[in-house]
């Protein structure tokens, strides 16, 4: 955290955005109140942010009490007003639907969902898959929405992960482009649950990536085509694939392509292609990199 102070109201020292951020997560999840946050981040609260120190929140709350004034409403700027406000407006639509004897069903499984404070919500998570295809669509609706990917947003953050696990848990193959469009993004957590989940998903999702792989002309849904397809790298139809792309020059000059299309080949050894992939490992013509990269995998089959 930023330890630089600035003199903030009437000589209270307060730093310019990482406060701000504090006040935000105290008024969206806590109800504006210091106590209730305080004592969330004692417990270590699933919605903790790891940024922020619960030594400043304590400060914070001590200045707020001596000033007499909600640091918020004086603090935070017209925008982050405005998605406190939003974050607001979500935990009210989802309490709404547990007030409502005629809300939707699978709403409510959604909104449990959400709201779960459990890092693995076994019992929602359950309740969900249990529902299968008829839920899959508010499932990718929940991946998608840029909202639930905020911390502010009921869920810290982290609802469209745990409906990324549903999907993969219900293998419908409709959840296959949005998960694909998941890879990539740079989210280590949002990649990884998105790859486990298309490799629950099985042969359809296989079959999209092995169509997507060998689009052209090659662009980033190549790349993300070849990272999906190293979790199904011991089938021999992918690895067949991904050496055959390796052939191509244009393939072999994109050094981050053809990385993840060897790592793919690691199991062609099991195919009639083994030995033109140690070949390919002594051209010359090809970048030292992937050269050393293939020789590793040479050398395991030994």
């Amino acid at each position: 955290m930023d330890t630089e102070h600035s003199e903030g109201i009437e000589g209270f020292p307060l730093t310019d955005s990482q406060d701000n951020n504090i006040l935000m997560h105290r008024d969206a999840h806590f109800g504006g109140s210091f106590d209730f946050m305080i004592d969330y981040y004692k417990k270590e609260g699933k919605g903790i942010c790891p940024d922020f120190e619960l030594e400043r929140i304590v400060e914070l709350a001590n200045m707020e009490k001596q000033m007499n004034q909600n640091l918020a409403a004086v603090l935070l700027s017209g925008a982050e007003a405005e998605t406190v406000a939003k974050s607001k407006t979500a935990y009210k639509a989802l309490r709404d639907l547990y007030e409502n004897k005629n809300s939707d069903k699978n709403a409510r499984l959604i909104a449990d969902l959400i709201l779960a404070e459990e890092e693995e919500p076994e019992q929602e998570i359950a309740a969900i898959v249990a529902e299968k295809g008829s839920i899959v669509r508010s499932l990718i609706q929940l991946v998608q929405s840029e909202d639930f990917h905020d911390p502010l947003f009921p869920g810290y953050g982290q609802a469209h992960l745990l409906a990324t696990t549903c999907l993969g848990l219900i293998g419908d193959k409709r959840a296959i482009i949005s998960l694909f469009e998941s890879i990539g993004t740079g989210n280590f957590d949002d990649e990884n649950i998105a790859l486990a989940a298309l490799q629950a998903i099985g042969e359809p999702a296989k079959q999209f990536l092995l169509k997507v792989l060998q689009g052209k002309p090659l662009n980033e849904d190549n790349e993300r085509a070849a990272i999906a397809l190293i979790g199904f790298k011991e089938d021999p139809e992918v690895s067949t694939a991904c050496f055959k792309m390796l052939q191509e020059p244009l393939v072999l000059k994109d050094l981050p392509l053809a990385t993840y299309l060897i790592a793919a080949c690691e199991h062609l050894n099991k195919t009639p292609y083994g030995e033109d992939l140690a070949a390919l490992a002594e051209d010359t013509k090809i970048p030292k990199m992937l050269q050393q990269d293939i020789k590793i995998i040479i050398k395991q089959w030994k």
